[in-house]
């Protein structure tokens, strides 16, 4: 009888660990984004899941989870699913550095997304062999996202939630702008000025990134509004400095 009530008190502390609730999920690609940010943390405490650590406590006076995505569209949602079936988070924020896409765009400035688009769907025209390759050719592709009754939806991008967009763009730069645009993300590195301006012409996008899309669209099709921002090469810590004036006036 005893061993019993042991056990049924034990499922019930496990239960209510797993029940524990974030404000917002915080999505950083690494360590050094991350750290200015867990040196703030109160209350904090560490959970691992699977291959992915998860950092929990108080920022100005939110309850938030702090995640590293490892810059990887695939770590990325693998981490961002986790969170929002452990933590349950009311809002996503997805922030780091990014690489320019819109040439009028400076180091410094800070890109908010009124959207989100995962650039690296794309179809090449036909090519006997010995045609050669021409990725400027290439068309675009769009992800197919299930939605209820099991039927697949085109989609090529993920929209931002408008309440956490008004309180993002009313940030200000540690140097440089704050403008409103379309993060891009895809698993590539592109320096090829001809490559990004077709990039920049067939998806809008304003800069790149390695998984911050691929976080929008997660949360879209597990129904959990998600803000971000990239600052063009930007130095360590730079995204994080706006993290906590965000929370301050998010309501």
């Amino acid at each position: 009888m005893r061993m019993a009530r042991f056990a049924l008190v034990l499922v019930l502390l496990v239960t209510a660990v797993r029940a524990e609730r974030a404000d917002v999920l915080l999505a950083g690609a690494t360590d050094a984004e991350l750290k200015p940010l867990l040196e703030r943390l109160t209350g904090a405490h560490v959970e691992k899941q699977a291959a992915w650590t998860f950092w929990l406590g108080t920022l100005a006076g939110r309850k938030v989870v702090l995640t590293r995505t490892e810059g990887d569209p695939l770590n990325a949602v693998a981490a961002t699913t986790l969170a929002i079936r452990r933590y349950g988070p009311r809002l996503i924020v997805t922030f780091g550095s990014a690489r320019a896409h819109d040439p009028s765009l400076r180091a410094g400035d800070v890109v908010v997304s009124e959207k989100f688009v995962a650039f690296d769907g794309m179809e090449s025209p036909f090519r006997p062999e010995g045609g050669g390759s021409d990725a400027l050719a290439w068309t675009t592709l769009p992800h197919l996202l299930m939605t209820p009754g099991e039927k697949e939806v085109p989609a090529v991008t993920f929209p931002a939630d408008a309440g956490a967009l008004a309180v993002a763009r009313s940030l200000r730069a540690t140097s440089g702008r704050v403008v409103v645009g379309v993060l891009g993300s895809a698993n590539q590195v592109n320096r090829e000025a001809d490559r990004i301006a077709r990039l920049r012409a067939q998806w809008g996008t304003s800069c790149e990134d390695g998984e911050s899309a691929h976080i929008a669209g997660c949360a879209q099709l597990l129904g959990v509004p998600v803000v971000g921002w990239r600052v063009i090469d930007g130095a360590e810590g730079d995204a994080a400095a706006l993290v906590l004036p965000f929370l301050e006036a998010w309501k």
